[in-house]
């Protein structure tokens, strides 16, 4: 039963905006994408201009040069063990195979920077030149790099070493996991798309409030609200 009718209206009128708009944004108006698609596609991109950090963690790897380290890795196949052979053996290593693991011994420092340079070129999105040096897909060396410096990780944690520590742990967060999830995204820096980044926020914010007055207008159209002590009560 409708106990205010021009409350109930105005919900109804502001229901029937937020749907339209609903379904303007759900509709493939961007280059056949939605626009919660391209704007998803934005957030990526700039959340990917906001991680790039790999040159200073180069600079930081590069202090390490003449740190040795042995390390093995669990390889799935020969195959598997061929790639972190290519892959560690180009950053001067030496790596052999004994039954499925593939042991490692190289320099930290050196490894770290070859690493992070691949890395580095991943994120630049030219995967075609690190498929063209190894004989793979780029983000399967980019796997490999980070497999071997994880068992680094945890050997380094085991045997209590900080500072090579938390070196490893930089090259994987800072560096190889960034390349490896955002193949293929262009970045993007904020100030580059301040307007309509601005844009969108106020808008995710406007469209909510628009949102919740419809239904308080509807609700209390309908005379259901709220008592002093926060439980319902009707008009």
């Amino acid at each position: 039963m409708i106990i205010n009718k021009k409350q109930f209206i105005t919900g109804i009128v502001l229901l029937l905006i937020f749907t339209a708009v609903f379904i303007t944004i759900m509709s493939p108006l961007a280059n056949g994408k939605t626009l919660v698609q391209a704007a998803d596609d934005l957030f990526n991109q700039l959340t990917k201009g906001s991680t790039y950090i790999i040159p200073k963690v180069i600079d930081n790897a590069a202090k390490f040069e003449g740190t040795s380290f042995q390390v093995s890795v669990k390889a799935e196949s020969l195959e598997d063990a061929e790639k972190y052979a290519k892959v560690f053996s180009a950053a001067g290593a030496q790596v052999t195979s004994d039954g499925g693991n593939v042991n490692i011994n190289g320099d930290l420092g050196k490894v770290s920077v070859a690493a992070l340079k691949d890395a580095d070129v991943e994120f630049q999105n030219n995967g075609a030149q690190l498929k063209s040096e190894y004989g793979m897909e780029s983000r399967e060396v980019i796997y490999c790099w980070y497999n071997g410096i994880k068992a680094l990780s945890a050997q380094y944690k085991l045997d209590n070493k900080v500072a090579e520590l938390g070196l490893v742990n930089d090259v994987m967060t800072k560096g190889l996991e960034p390349a490896y999830n955002f193949e293929g995204i262009q970045a993007v820096n904020v100030k580059e798309r301040s307007g309509i980044t601005t844009f969108m926020l106020l808008f995710y914010v406007l469209y909510t409030i628009l949102y919740g007055f419809a239904i308080m207008f509807i609700f209390e159209g309908l005379g259901i609200v709220a008592s002093s002590h926060g439980e319902k009560a009707e008009a």
